[in-house]
């Protein structure tokens, strides 16, 4: 005869979103044997961790726009500029290869207040570069912004390592779950029965205006990433 027992259990000291006991009753095969009887635990919990590094390159996302009487006018203007940013960027060191085109729109501009005057043609092209050392988001900003009409968006910080990192984080996670198995069954002998990646998490981007004291590593904050599993353990 076979009985499942689920304990639910509720802490406030430890962080734990889901924790199952299972307890398993084996009666014997010889009926008039004793009614001695063995008990299994199966503990499922939650395991998760988190690691914090300071970024070592960036994201930067720019945009320009134009408005002109004629729609070409103003996708020429619109390109002129940004082929003014490509030359300004790689004469500052960033690769060719990391400035990228993310989207280009034209469409009417309109004056709706005197109903809905048509005043031209706005043109708007969105990109981002990726810097490999902080000292140059800036410089490269500061040479963008001095030399043409672009719009900073954000700053994107992140790391060159963050697949090893969250690898070691996921390591930390299993860690953590078995030591809140050991410490509710009160014992350090466990078997890993199961073990489930219950989510991937990457805070790796941390988006904020641009300010002057951006490049500054206080000003820059860490970059996190979480990892967290489930895991069975008797």
């Amino acid at each position: 005869m076979n009985k499942k027992l689920i304990l639910p259990i509720a802490f406030t000291a430890v962080a734990v979103s889901a924790i199952s006991l299972t307890t398993t009753m084996i009666a014997p095969h010889n009926n008039n044997a004793s009614l001695a009887e063995e008990n299994n635990i199966v503990i499922s919990i939650i395991g998760e961790a988190e690691s914090e590094l300071v970024p070592d390159s960036a994201v930067i996302s720019l945009s320009i726009e134009n408005i002109d009487n004629e729609i070409s006018v103003a996708k020429d203007k619109t390109f002129e500029s940004f082929d003014n940013v490509v030359k300004i960027l790689t004469d500052n060191g960033v690769n060719k290869q990391n400035i990228i085109v993310e989207n280009y729109t034209s469409y009417p501009n309109y004056d709706y207040s005197t109903g809905r005057t048509l005043i031209g043609y706005r043109s708007n092209l969105s990109m981002t570069y990726k810097v490999d050392s902080l000292e140059k988001v800036r410089s490269t900003i500061d040479a963008v912004t001095n030399s043409t009409i672009v719009n900073v968006q954000n700053v994107n910080y992140q790391i060159s390592n963050e697949s090893e990192v969250y690898n070691t984080t996921l390591q930390k996670a299993l860690a953590s779950a078995k030591k809140k198995a050991e410490t509710l069954l009160n014992k350090t002998d466990l078997t890993l029965t199961n073990i489930e990646e219950e989510t991937v998490y990457y805070s790796s981007s941390l988006y904020r205006s641009y300010n002057s004291g951006m490049e500054k590593q206080d000003m820059i904050g860490k970059v996190k990433i979480k990892a967290r599993v489930k895991a069975e353990f008797c």
